[in-house]
C-alpha cells in the first residue's frame, strides 16, 4: 500500500470517527435533560461536523487547483486538525492549557506558509510560463499565511457572535465575565501575530 492510499484510509477511519461522534453527540442532544450538557453536546456536534467538512479540503484543492499536495502536508493537515477541534475544542485543551492556542496558531502560520509556497512553486514549475524569483514566492508565502490567519479570526468573530461561544477568549473561560478594553483584544491580536 503506498503512502497516498495509507493516507486515504486514514481519512476515512476519522471521518467515521466523527461521523459517529457527531451521530452520538445529537442523539445524547434529545437524551440529557441539563441543559448545560445540551450545550456542549450541540457544540461537539458541531465541532465533530465542522472536523468532517474541514478534512475534504486538501482533496478540494488537488482536484479544482489540479495540483498536488504532498503527503506529510497532509498528515500535518490531519494532526492540526486534531489538536484543534477533538483536542483544543471538545477535551477543552485551549482553556486547560493557556499555551495550546499559541502553539497551534504557531504550527498552523508555518504550516499554511509552506502550502502557499507549495503551491506558488509547483505553478511556477508546472506552467513554465513565468519565472517568478524566490523572494516573490517567499513574500506570496507570508501573506498566504496572513490571509488565512486573517479569515480564521473573521470566522471565529462570527462563530462567537453566532452562538455565544468563547473561541476569541473574549470572556474569562472560567467565570465568563468579558475581559475589558485590551486584555479582550489579547487572544485574536496574538493569534495574528504569531500567523
Amino acid at each position: 500500500m503506498n503512502s497516498s492510499n495509507k493516507l486515504n484510509v486514514i481519512y476515512k477511519i476519522l471521518r467515521v470517527i466523527l461521523g459517529l461522534l457527531f451521530i452520538l453527540n445529537i442523539v445524547g442532544i434529545f437524551i440529557v435533560k441539563d441543559d448545560s450538557q445540551q450545550s456542549r453536546l450541540a457544540f461537539n456536534a458541531f465541532q465533530s461536523l465542522s472536523f468532517l467538512l474541514v478534512s475534504t479540503i486538501p482533496s478540494f484543492i488537488e482536484r479544482k487547483g489540479k495540483l498536488s499536495i504532498p503527503d506529510f502536508m497532509e498528515v500535518i493537515f490531519i494532526m492540526m486538525c486534531i489538536c484543534h477541534f477533538v483536542l483544543g475544542e471538545m477535551l477543552e485543551f485551549f482553556v486547560k492549557y493557556s499555551w495550546w492556542d499559541a502553539m497551534l496558531h504557531t504550527f498552523s502560520g508555518s504550516m499554511v506558509a509552506i502550502l502557499g509556497f507549495s503551491l506558488v512553486n509547483s505553478l511556477n514549475q508546472k506552467r513554465n510560463m513565468m519565472n517568478i524569483p524566490p523572494i516573490f514566492i517567499a513574500i506570496f508565502a507570508i501573506c498566504f499565511s496572513v490571509t488565512i490567519g486573517v479569515l480564521w479570526e473573521i470566522i471565529e468573530f462570527l462563530i462567537d457572535f453566532l452562538t455565544g461561544s468563547n473561541m476569541q477568549r473574549y470572556l474569562n473561560s472560567y467565570t465568563g465575565e468579558p475581559f475589558i478594553g485590551r486584555k479582550a483584544l489579547l487572544d485574536t491580536m496574538k493569534d495574528l501575530i504569531l500567523d
